[in-house]
């Protein structure tokens, strides 16, 4: 069936630069966190216990501070699973996710909505 109209999507707005930049250099930022994290959950066993036996009691505020208090500036947000953890740091300008396994049942990671 054809329809006897066209569809006419509203033109693009121009590509905007500096939005781009200021959002890179943002990213950068986010990266220095996450390396921060990365850093501290790989430098302790009594930090990565605890961050999984809150995520095995469903806490998801107390995996998020115990992931702040490793001295990150940006905001912090997890989804997490029997298979293993999404790390969210966020800031205004761009998102950066670490997704760290912590179950060797499966090979791959399920699904998550972010």
């Amino acid at each position: 069936y054809v329809y006897p109209y066209d569809i006419r999507r509203p033109p693009a707005p121009a590509a905007n630069t500096e939005t781009f930049i200021r959002s890179a250099q943002d990213a950068a930022g986010l990266l220095a966190d996450a390396q921060l994290v990365l850093r501290r959950i790989a430098g302790s066993q009594e930090l990565s216990r605890r961050i999984m036996t809150a995520a095995e009691q469903s806490d998801k505020q107390t995996v998020k501070r115990l992931i702040k208090q490793t001295g990150v500036r940006h905001d912090v947000d997890s989804v997490f699973n029997p298979d293993g953890i999404y790390i969210s740091l966020i800031s205004t300008q761009s998102r950066i996710i670490v997704a760290l396994r912590w179950s060797e049942d499966r090979n791959y990671f399920s699904p998550m909505s972010l």
